[in-house]
Order: C-alpha cells, then sequence, then structure tokens
C-alpha cells in the first residue's frame, strides 16, 4: 500500500481509540495487516508526497492530538525504513520488518484508492457521530 493508504487507514481506525496512544499501536497494526494485500508502492518522492499531503490534511483536520492522527502516524511509521532504505540511509537488512510481508506487486491503483475512500467516508461519519454522541444539544437542552 502507499504510504498515504497506510495513514488512511491508520487515520480511519485511530478514530475508534480514545487515547492517542493506543490509536498509534493499532495504526501499525493496521500497517502490517494491509501490507499482505497485493499492492502497488510508488517511487519514493511520490510516495512522500502523498504521505505529507495526507497527513497534513488529518493534522488540520482532526488535529495533531488527535487519536485519528496519532493513527495516521502509526500507520505511516512502518514505510520510514522503506524511505531510509530507498535513500541509501539504511540498508534493508537492518530493518526487516518488511522482508517476506508485503503482497504481490500490482500495477493498479484502484483497489487502494478505493479504499482510501471508503476509509475517509468513515472518518466523516465517525467524526460525526461522535460529535452527536460528545453532548452538543441545543442550549434550550444543555441546562437539564
Amino acid at each position: 500500500m502507499t504510504v498515504a493508504a497506510h495513514a488512511i487507514l491508520g487515520a480511519a481506525i485511530g478514530t475508534l481509540a480514545r487515547r492517542r496512544r493506543h490509536a498509534f499501536l493499532a495504526g501499525i497494526g493496521t500497517h502490517l495487516v494491509a501490507d499482505l494485500v497485493p499492492h502497488r508502492d510508488f517511487d519514493i518522492v511520490t510516495e512522500a508526497a502523498l504521505a505529507t499531503a495526507v497527513l497534513t490534511a488529518i493534522g488540520v483536520t482532526a488535529g495533531l492530538g488527535s487519536p485519528a492522527f496519532a493513527g495516521a502516524l502509526g500507520g505511516a511509521a512502518p514505510d520510514l525504513e522503506n524511505g531510509l532504505a530507498s535513500l541509501g540511509v539504511v540498508k534493508r537488512a537492518h530493518f526487516p520488518s518488511h522482508t517476506g510481508v508485503h503482497g504481490k506487486p500490482r500495477r493498479e491503483v484502484t483497489s487502494q484508492i478505493l479504499l482510501s475512500c471508503a476509509l475517509l467516508a468513515f472518518m466523516v461519519w465517525n467524526a460525526g457521530r461522535q460529535k452527536r454522541r460528545s453532548g452538543d444539544r441545543p442550549a434550550a437542552l444543555a441546562s437539564d
């Protein structure tokens, strides 16, 4: 999966967590599971640009201190090793978390785009649900 898709998946799961630490760990877990699915990765420049855009959007909309942002960071974090290896900073053997874990490479990215859209829709729905549950009641009812 692209780093952006991992971040969106982590953010969606993060919205279900009450604590950022749990959201971050859940994001890492989603990364490991999502990498089992056949997918297409992009070159380092494209990956970095997409990841930066997605993490910025999640940080701005959900807040940098939100469980959604923590989940996004957790979802993206395991791919840091791919970036460092692509830049020649480290050898892949130093961080073998992706060795033998990736699904078969695919040329198409439609499945990742559809998954990302579905997860974004879930995040919007869940944010509205949480807002309704948090007690945003009309002023006339707030005095109960």
